[in-house]
């Protein structure tokens, strides 16, 4: 049995136990790739986890569509790289979402991967017709790496119905997702998903978002300040974050062990930067890291 296969056993029989019966979730976070539900969302799933409480975190693709990482892992030009290299990309970062959730206190069954595009899920959210998306990366148009599900198409109403039915079943006393400003189109897809699901589920608590692309040089301060909360500056005479308003209507304060579980965390997603200590990859680490602050940050979603 591949490694591929062994891991998509292990999140459908996690899927399945922890969607069914018992009581609601307390917290479910969607993301659109993996590592956005650390960067933005680690310490208050510690907190939940910590104080007992049942988490969700539900990440709409398996990050294979990044073709500087599937070089880095498959050790050629990014012009020599086919669809089995970012298929390999996707089970290596699912392995590194798993081992993040580990650190914050989770279960694998606390995590659930949908499959839909990396780099396409907006492509996903604008198609709405019956002919689904092919993500040109890996070259699919339907979900791949969960066995015993069958393949869902790469289309709108194939993803919104996986949406409505994780809310239906988690019922959660809360969501939340990546906010419809941000800077990232698989970002904003992510958040309308989340939005049209919600009404179509009967959704009527709260939606939080949080930012992860809020424009040059976010977050501030830079680099690893556990001591500091988030901050607005300006940039060329824009105020950063984009698209928001400041200060955020939500701050959660994570106590100095918060903030240390959420840097291990975020190194669990960064295991392929570990050893860069300058260029880009050593700036991707940095940005990364720059998450950890003294708190997390939401706003609160408007709902038609």
């Amino acid at each position: 049995m591949t490694a591929f296969r062994s891991l998509a056993l292990l999140l459908l029989a996690g899927c399945a136990a922890g969607t069914g019966g018992g009581r609601s979730v307390d917290l479910l976070v969607f993301a659109p790739h993996p590592d956005d539900e650390v960067l933005g969302c680690a310490g208050i799933l510690r907190q939940s986890l910590a104080a007992g409480g049942r988490v969700k975190i539900v990440l709409f693709t398996s990050g294979d569509g990044f073709p500087g990482f599937a070089s880095l892992l498959a050790r050629k030009p990014a012009e020599q790289l086919g669809p089995e290299d970012f298929q390999e990309l996707a089970r290596y970062r699912q392995n590194q979402s798993l081992e993040a959730l580990r650190v914050l206190g989770g279960r694998p069954e606390d995590l659930v991967f949908l499959g839909y595009p990396d780099s396409g899920l907006e492509q996903v959210v604008l198609a709405r017709g019956p002919t689904p998306v092919q993500q040109k990366f890996t070259r699919r148009s339907e979900t791949y790496g969960v066995a015993g599900r069958r393949p869902a198409p790469y289309t709108y109403a194939a993803a919104l119905a996986d949406v409505v039915d994780l809310i239906r079943a988690s019922s959660p006393a809360r969501i939340c997702v990546t906010s419809s400003a941000d800077r990232h189109p698989d970002h904003r897809a992510a958040f309308r998903l989340v939005s049209d699901g919600a009404d179509a589920a009967g959704f009527a608590g709260p939606i939080d978002t949080y930012l992860i692309h809020g424009g040059p040089e976010w977050p501030w301060p830079l680099g690893i300040t556990p001591e500091s909360r988030f901050d607005a500056h300006s940039v060329k005479g824009e105020q950063i974050p984009l698209g928001v308003p400041w200060p955020p209507p939500r701050r959660i304060a994570l106590s100095a062990e918060e903030s240390r579980v959420k840097l291990a965390a975020i190194r669990a997603h960064a295991t392929h930067l570990a050893t860069a200590t300058e260029g880009p990859l050593a700036h991707e680490r940095a940005y990364l890291e720059s998450f950890v602050k003294s708190e997390e940050v939401f706003w609160p979603a408007e709902r038609r």
